[in-house]
């Protein structure tokens, strides 16, 4: 890892971030929510959102500062599966933006009432 980079929680990164058959990947901003030196867990960001079923909607968190986080257009965070990725092989690139506070407090009710209805 470039030891010039500082990652932080809540950074939004790119990362090579499975499909759910995994063993194929896909280059894309990702919410970076757990880091350490051997691994790190993302939640991946989309921009796909329209066409999506209801089903797979209710993941999905709408990013009310999506531009402040760095991103071209908005976009939302699939909060449906966590990423553990390698922290080496994922993060060499900086940070391309910053999770605001409101979406972050936002995201976390946002997991929380998620979480509650899978029960």
């Amino acid at each position: 890892m470039n030891n010039d980079t500082q990652f932080h929680l809540m950074d939004i990164v790119v990362a090579a971030v499975p499909y759910d058959d995994g063993k194929t990947f896909k280059t894309r901003p990702a919410l970076l929510v757990m880091i350490d030196r051997q691994q790190s867990t993302v939640y991946k960001i989309t921009s796909k959102y329209e066409n999506k079923s209801e089903d797979i909607k209710r993941f999905y968190y709408p990013i009310k500062f999506w531009r402040e986080a760095g991103l071209d257009k908005m976009s939302y965070v699939d909060v449906h599966t966590a990423y553990a990725l390698a922290t080496e092989y994922m993060l060499q690139n900086s940070p391309i933006g910053k999770f605001s506070k409101p979406d972050q407090i936002e995201l976390f009710k946002f997991v929380k009432r998620v979480r509650n209805n899978q029960d």
